[in-house]
């Protein structure tokens, strides 16, 4: 089969390879004899026309997209359009806006076939050897489909083992130079790939949907597996590497190993973490940085604890000054994030956050306003407030849509005083 896995059109200048799409595509090449295509159309800045002229060429028999809940509308549309181009493709969708709406995609988009629901390196093979043998996928886990009007919903899936998976195939990206761009400022140097060393989070703060779409289940690569890879991209030249887990500092004694064996074999690249506030000791945070660490990023959220205990963020604002004190002291830049806007936020909140940012000093600073996402607690909480209208989950969402508490998107940042 000719299969083509798609990331959304798009426009961006934080350009990170799809590496999802890279491990799924690996798997299949993997397991069975398809011709496989990735056209990262998000990071190579291509419009729907573009992308559908992309299909019309190629004509594949199957195609996947990886959405977002920001990209789901524009992942409608192409599919939707696909369908028509090609009537007798096979069109799938996953990632974490598709395996929340499972059944509100397939009952509202007709054209969807199937919905491939958690981590799909395995799901995606299994599909495509029902699809090709005629047959429906009733057995394959992560799989969503429907039977004339009922709904078959296979049970999300998740690898146990993360060591048995190929590493991701980048030879099968594009032209797009992978990198990060901000305001016009380089902030990646040298040929930059991102590395996924575990999966999942075991905590449930109330705004990210992590821990829903793992079941809470952190799984880790070995410190051999994750160095080996590190020392092939080394090999292949290159020299920049952002680690996207959300939790990478979570096993203080992997990383240890894994920065020991990085050193052992001689790998320099310049690589970057997140890590939580909790698990950052200044140790660890040394030998880090000894194995080429220079970029830690931390979420801190908020300097108020009762704003922290909304989140069940489970870390206190002295931790995150710690953390920070720590970072700096071993030569790390360190990167924090904020989020305002929580229901129990006050503006004098808001302000000890200004006051917290301006006394410890990170290197940068992030700040948001809080999402309303599908697969958070958040999202339910609102939903059993009766606040979630019924087209609410096709779109992201601000906070201060469903709540009354006297901020607006126009919040006066500016008159924060440091």
């Amino acid at each position: 089969m000719k299969v083509m896995l798609l990331t959304p059109p798009g426009k961006t200048t934080e350009r990170w390879p799809p590496l999802g799409l890279l491990y799924v595509a690996a798997n299949i090449k993997k397991l069975r004899k398809d011709s496989v295509k990735v056209v990262d159309a998000f990071c190579l800045n291509l419009d729907r026309p573009a992308v559908l002229d992309i299909i019309k060429k190629e004509r594949p028999d199957f195609i996947g997209i990886s959405t977002s809940t920001h990209t789901f509308l524009e992942s409608m549309e192409v599919l939707r359009e696909a369908s028509i181009i090609l009537p007798d493709a096979k069109l799938a969708l996953g990632g974490y806006h598709a395996t929340f709406a499972a059944e509100q995609i397939l009952r509202t988009y007709p054209f969807v076939d199937y919905i491939l629901k958690g981590e799909a390196e395995y799901s995606m093979p299994g599909l495509l050897d029902c699809i090709e043998a005629g047959r429906e996928p009733d057995d394959v886990k992560g799989i969503s489909y429907m039977r004339g009007d009922a709904y078959i919903s296979n049970p999300p899936a998740l690898i146990e083992n993360l060591d048995e998976l190929p590493f991701p195939d980048r030879s099968l990206l594009d032209d797009a130079k992978y990198g990060y761009i901000f305001h016009g400022i380089p902030l990646t140097f040298g040929k930059f790939t991102t590395l996924n060393t575990s999966r999942g989070c075991p905590y449930h703060c109330t705004y990210c949907s992590c821990a829903s779409f793992s079941m809470r289940r952190l799984r880790y690569r070995s410190a051999e597996n994750v160095v080996q890879e590190l020392e092939m991209l080394y090999r292949e030249g290159y020299r920049t590497a952002v680690i996207v887990d959300d939790n990478f500092t979570h096993d203080t004694k992997r990383v240890e190993k894994i920065c020991d064996l990085i050193r052992e074999k001689g790998i320099r690249m310049k690589l970057s973490c997140e890590g939580r506030v909790n698990k950052a000791p200044p140790e660890l945070l040394k030998k880090m940085k000894g194995a080429g660490f220079d970029v830690i990023f931390f979420g801190a959220e908020s300097a108020s604890p009762h704003v922290l205990e909304y989140y069940n963020k489970r870390a206190t604002p002295e931790q995150t000054v710690e953390a920070v004190k720590n970072a700096k002291a071993a030569g790390m830049i360190a990167i924090t994030s904020f989020i305002l806007g929580a229901p129990v936020e006050s503006g004098e909140d808001m302000q000890k956050t200004a006051d917290m940012i301006a006394s410890m000093r990170p290197h940068a600073v992030e700040v948001n306003i809080l999402d309303v996402l599908i697969g958070t607690r958040l999202w339910e909480n609102m939903e059993k407030e009766g606040k979630i209208k019924p087209d609410d989950w096709k779109t992201n969402h601000r906070i201060y849509e469903f709540t009354d508490n006297g901020f607006s998107r126009e919040m006066p940042l500016a008159s924060w005083s440091f």
